[in-house]
């Protein structure tokens, strides 16, 4: 028996994609954006096939009534199909050890050591494990477009990820590095608060990589002498 698809768009680019009923994530073959299912308008249908037939037919239209009447026959559909239990991280088996690294860089390689190198691994049980490795699922969504990017690691299926390089995702020179006086001296030129992202970036051109700037930024919060008012921004105290 096939199982069954759903149709939605991705909300940016504007393009329509399936994925199997029950994956609660894909990414987009369009733009690279991981879509979240559960928050799309969908359709279902019986088969890939007819799955991709309707992507077809829907981007040609860039949807319109026709995906519409298709939501609205589907709705009732999906209920039966889908449970409504939800699955729990204390419901998966975690290969998670004890003595997890410090920067959330080296987290999520663990994790993705543990899950995903000798087969594919569900972007929905790399969202679930996140709290285990005491993770941020936005933070690491925008981690796995940038190692895809590099090739660190595939996506074998749209909805699955697969580690491709374990030895070129982290760098040589991010060994043993503490900079967190160079952090406080680059806050203090910026006014005292700069994005995260800002300070990857001025480090990455000394050679510096984002494993060493993330635990120098954690042993300066643990020193209470930065804090991150907002996700993204960080701030002198």
């Amino acid at each position: 028996m096939l199982k069954p698809f759903l149709v939605f768009m991705c909300p940016k680019c504007k393009n329509f994609t399936n994925a199997p009923v029950g994956q609660k994530r894909r990414r987009c073959s369009y733009c690279g954006k991981i879509i979240d299912i559960t928050k799309a308008a969908t359709a279902i249908f019986d088969s890939p096939e007819k799955a991709s037939a309707a992507v077809k037919q829907f981007n040609a239209s860039r949807g319109g009534d026709a995906f519409d009447q298709a939501v609205r026959k589907t709705r009732e559909k999906m209920k039966e199909l889908i449970p409504l239990t939800k699955l729990r991280a204390s419901d998966v088996k975690s290969n998670l050890r004890q003595d997890l690294p410090s920067g959330k860089a080296r987290r999520l390689m663990r994790l993705l050591e543990n899950e995903a190198t000798e087969k594919a691994c569900t972007l929905d049980r790399i969202e679930l494990l996140c709290a285990e490795y005491q993770l941020d699922w936005a933070w690491v969504e925008h981690q796995l477009t940038k190692l895809a990017n590099r090739g660190v690691i595939v996506f074998p299926r749209p909805w699955s990820i697969r580690l491709v390089q374990i030895a070129s995702a982290s760098s040589k020179s991010d060994l043993k590095i503490d900079a967190s006086k160079e952090i406080i001296v680059l806050l203090k030129k910026a006014g005292g608060e700069m994005l995260f992202d800002e300070i990857v970036k001025h480090f990455a051109l000394a050679d510096v990589g984002i494993d060493s700037v993330e635990e120098s930024l954690d042993h300066l919060m643990s020193r209470g002498e930065i804090y991150e008012p907002k996700s993204g921004m960080i701030s002198l105290i």
